[in-house]
């Protein structure tokens, strides 16, 4: 039987979780075959999993340069820009999913179903569809909505974002809204702040949500937490404040996990009420380019219908 060869040997122990021996395995092959970007990306890889992230970097951009509808080289490079805090797409989705609540005091559960895109149009601007359909109480509302993120420089992002509910019942009749986002740290654990700013006109009032967020990443872009301050005002009232926090892992490509916590006024159904929630979730691979994401969220609300929820979706890369 014939012996495998070093790309064979370090393919299966980067895949029986040894990355170090990976790349000593590796590094001379691609020293000695510097166009086999197989092995590049196996070593991009490898080099993530021993936290050697611009090395990893530089495998996968090498990669790309070559090939650039290489899949796993621009997950790869997405991935390490995801830890670094970098709201980059360089890889269009689309997605399905749905959510069933359960509500206190025997009332009629809330269900939606959502389909949606998000679509690169160039290296700095992406744009993103969904259409909803939700039912509350036995009423049925769809809206459409659109947005568009747009990388101003190294470190700044700009989104906007609209949408349109006809006929609306409880949803937005409209919505528009904008935010910038400022990586503040260029570094492998970048402080990441922005401001969002939204009008809603519901069929029973106007909401404007004003919301700065900041977050800060740990451990090599594994883990963050952001922490988001959100000001509310409906019709002509005053201003009521609410604040969320959520922690996220980014374990490897395309598997997170997060968790948080909330409280303050919402407006779901147009109409604002204090609530407090606890979230958690989490996206998983299922192929090399299909994900499923599954999510539960408590809430207790001081118009006295706690709510369940439960979600799960699909994503399609392409």
């Amino acid at each position: 039987m014939a012996q495998p060869s070093p790309y064979e040997e370090a393919v299966a122990a980067r895949l029986a979780g040894d990355p170090g021996r990976a790349v000593e395995l590796l590094e001379p092959w691609v020293a000695a075959n510097p166009q086999d970007l197989d092995a590049r990306v196996q070593l991009g890889y490898a080099l993530l999993a021993v936290n050697e992230t611009d090395a990893a970097a530089a495998e996968f951009r090498f990669v790309l340069a070559g090939a650039p509808d290489y899949v796993d080289a621009a997950q790869g490079l997405a991935l390490i820009e995801q830890r670094r805090g970098v709201p980059t797409v360089r890889q269009g989705f689309f997605y399905v999913e749905g959510a069933i609540s359960d509500l206190s005091q025997g009332r009629e559960g809330w269900s939606e179903v959502a389909a949606g895109a998000l679509v690169p149009l160039s290296a700095t601007v992406s744009s993103n569809l969904r259409a909803t359909h939700y039912r509350r109480f036995g009423i049925e509302d769809a809206e459409l909505a659109i947005g568009a993120t747009v990388q101003a420089a190294a470190n700044s992002w700009f989104t906007f974002n609209g949408s349109i509910t006809p006929s609306a019942d409880f949803r937005p009749e409209w919505s528009a809204g904008v935010g910038v986002e400022q990586r503040l740290t260029n570094s492998a654990n970048p402080l990441v702040v922005g401001f969002d700013a939204s009008f809603q006109r519901f069929p029973v009032q106007d909401v404007l949500l004003l919301s700065p967020v900041v977050t800060q990443y740990f451990d090599d872009g594994r883990y963050s937490i952001t922490a988001r301050a959100n000001a509310i005002r409906a019709g002509g009232g005053s201003f009521r404040l609410g604040t969320s926090v959520r922690a996220d892992h980014y374990a490897r490509e395309r598997l997170r996990f997060f968790l948080g916590a909330a409280t303050g006024p919402d407006t779901d159904l147009g109409v604002v009420t204090n609530t407090t929630a606890l979230f958690a979730g989490t996206e998983f691979p299922l192929t090399r380019t299909i994900s499923m994401t599954a999510s539960a969220a408590h809430e207790w609300r001081d118009d006295d219908l706690d709510r369940t929820e439960g979600r799960l979706g699909l994503r399609f890369g392409f």
